[in-house]
């Protein structure tokens, strides 16, 4: 059985079995529809436009995890494009270049969103810095559904998604300056992530004890990972099964391992790492995918079109969109400020109940409910939370010391907002600095530098995980910071 997809100015067909759902016929053909639950038909984000058979000549609109795909169907699907802060970390970050003859790439691949930077490995410049959205999303917006989604039989397609575009951008930035080879491509993520891309199994991450099938630093070569324009492809070394090479790589860019601070990579699972008196400390928490957008009724990651500040202006609303489009979503740093709009008119009490109705109109259709503003009291409580705790453990005092903040959100992010809202610590505000995707910047580095690579490696081997989960005093934390 056949069935039509239009996306953009594409149009093409595809071979499905009859009853099969559409989310699995578009993610099967390699399209970009968010889903955040994973096809579980909860959170309404992989709506499409069908006509055609039974639905007749008029499109409808539908839920793709709920439509089954029948002869004679036309499928129209408005694809998430769009990324985000590309590169951060410190420029004074010592490390330096090998000189290494030929060109590289550093992939970090995020849950949300995959980043690159090319390099010449000679004079260690970035050529070209590029995002984009991870074509995984359509099998879920967390780590836990995309482990549930590969244990469902979907980790061949999970792998062959991010492996495929990274080829494909990274086949278009070789063109765009002549590269006629990749010496190496080095790639950090969180563990789940670099899982999925190796095509290792990751139901050990889901479930008790949370046991990586690895997490030391490997080197192979780039066809064995569908990547053959690279003679080598490097993974970075992760600490546990949710501190990943991600934020070892960050650690690197912002140079952690050379002064007492703590840096947090606010984000799904809210990773987060310090050092302090020659030692390494980390955790992360459990934060959901509230800043991703995903259980977030209007929410979205950072694509064109999404809300990204929220403020008054002569005691009415007032947005910016990424990119000047009109309104089709809310992002995380759009949330942040909303948030705080709301405490500030009085439109929500400390406790986060609404004063009247139950929803704020942001404007153009997007909006914050009372079931966003309790997502958020309990990814904002754990991050900050897991802050506190972990600058205790480490015995760091977060007046005194630096508190780095990274990630796509951390660029974007009104540290004003974020204080106010109580996402970040309201101490130390002058101490909180903001750099960017730091584990694309700590990727290339250490791609470009041997010495950087084995900081990296060290750091990894020899950072101490703090478990949360049972924790009684990050409860008692938690808890505390759940007001605003």
């Amino acid at each position: 059985m056949r069935i039509t997809i239009r996306s953009g100015e594409r149009e093409f067909t595809v071979n499905c079995a009859a009853g099969e759902d559409l989310l699995t016929v578009l993610q099967s053909a390699g399209l970009n529809v968010p889903a955040g639950c994973g096809g579980r038909g909860v959170c309404g984000k992989c709506k499409v436009h069908v006509c055609g058979g039974s639905f007749g000549a008029e499109e409808r609109e539908a839920l793709a995890c709920r439509t089954e795909a029948e002869e004679g169907l036309t499928v129209r699907v408005g694809e998430y494009v769009g990324g985000g802060l590309t590169e951060g970390g410190k420029e004074d970050v010592a490390g330096g270049c090998d000189g290494e003859e030929g060109f590289g790439l550093a992939v970090d691949i995020g849950t949300t969103t995959v980043a690159y930077a090319l390099c010449d490995l000679r004079s260690g410049k970035t050529l070209k810095k590029h995002a984009e959205l991870n074509r995984q999303a359509s099998f879920g917006a967390d780590v836990i559904s995309r482990i549930m989604s590969a244990e469902a039989g979907n980790a061949q397609l999970l792998a062959e998604a991010v492996r495929g575009q990274i080829a494909e951008t990274a086949a278009r930035l070789m063109s765009e300056f002549s590269v006629p080879v990749l010496k190496k491509v080095t790639v950090c993520g969180n563990t789940t992530m670099l899982h999925l891309f190796c095509g290792e199994d990751v139901s050990g991450i889901g479930r008790y004890p949370f046991t990586p099938a690895f997490t030391e630093f490997r080197s192979m070569p780039g066809g064995a990972l569908g990547l053959a324009m690279a003679e080598e492809v490097q993974l970075l070394p992760s600490v546990s099964a949710y501190v990943g090479a991600d934020i070892v790589a960050g650690a690197i860019a912002a140079g952690l391992d050379n002064e007492d601070a703590l840096l947090v990579d606010i984000g799904t699972n809210g990773e987060m790492l310090a050092h302090s008196g020659g030692r390494f400390f980390c955790t992360s928490t459990a934060a959901g995918p509230c800043f991703e957008g995903a259980n977030i009724e209007c929410g979205t990651g950072g694509v064109a079109g999404a809300v990204d500040s929220v403020r008054t202006e002569d005691g009415k609303v007032a947005f910016t969109t990424i990119g000047g489009e009109p309104p089709r979503g809310i992002c995380g740093a759009g949330l942040v400020d909303a948030l705080a709009v709301m405490l500030g008119t009085g439109a929500i009490d400390e406790t986060g109940a609404f004063e009247e109705g139950d929803k704020f109109v942001i404007g153009g259709g997007v909006y914050i409910s009372q079931k966003d503003v309790r997502n958020y009291q309990l990814a904002k409580s754990a991050i900050c939370a897991g802050i506190r705790i972990l600058a205790e453990r480490a015995g760091l005092a977060l007046a005194e010391k630096n508190l780095y903040i990274a990630g796509g959100l951390g660029f974007y992010l009104d540290g004003a907002n974020a204080r106010k809202t109580g996402l970040l610590p309201a101490e130390g505000a002058e101490r909180q600095k903001v750099i960017g995707n730091a584990a694309l910047a700590g990727a290339r580095l250490c791609m470009i530098s041997r010495a950087a690579l084995e900081r990296a490696k060290k750091l990894a081997a020899e950072t101490e995980y703090i478990d949360l989960s049972a924790d009684a005093e990050f409860m008692d934390e938690y808890i505390e910071n759940m007001n605003f």
